[in-house]
């Protein structure tokens, strides 16, 4: 007689990935909202709607999407272009050009940050202005993380 342990095994497997997979559709499904609903959600310490860098007159942005309490968007800075005072959510960002940029910080100096295509980091919220004070264009994917604060 043959060993069908292993079928059984991956039988399971599959099995209980499929369950797992509908429990996560069935969620999503129960989560999804929308702009209007997240963005009553947007309770954050120092969050002014009126600072959401996507949504001020600011050239170079270009929003992907908003949804789920996640905006994806992309900046592009020329040289020379600055983007005046904002705020981020807790939020990450990739570096998809390059650049020098000086960034500043709300209550700290001034920092120069050498940006490196293809590195990414996450940031607490925060509010900043920035000016690319270097030769080459700055592209960076951003996603900012709405959250409702306790």
């Amino acid at each position: 007689m043959k060993n069908y342990f292993p079928f059984f095994l991956i039988l399971l497997i599959l099995v209980g990935c499929n369950q797992q997979s509908e429990t996560m559709n069935q969620d999503v499904a129960t989560t999804d909202t929308t702009a209007e609903e997240v963005s009553e959600q947007r309770t954050l310490p120092d969050y002014d709607p009126a600072m959401d860098l996507t949504i001020m007159d600011v050239e170079g942005i270009e929003v992907l999407g908003d949804t789920l309490g996640v905006k994806m968007y992309i900046g592009t800075l020329q040289p020379g272009d600055s983007v005046g005072w904002h705020f981020h959510p807790d939020h990450t960002v990739y570096v998809i050009e390059g650049g020098t940029m000086e960034v500043y910080f709300k209550g700290m100096e001034k920092q120069t940050m050498e940006l490196t295509s293809g590195v990414g980091f996450i940031s607490p919220s925060l509010s900043d202005a920035a000016v690319n004070t270097g030769n080459t264009t700055i592209k960076l994917l951003t996603h900012d993380i709405y959250r409702p604060r306790e």
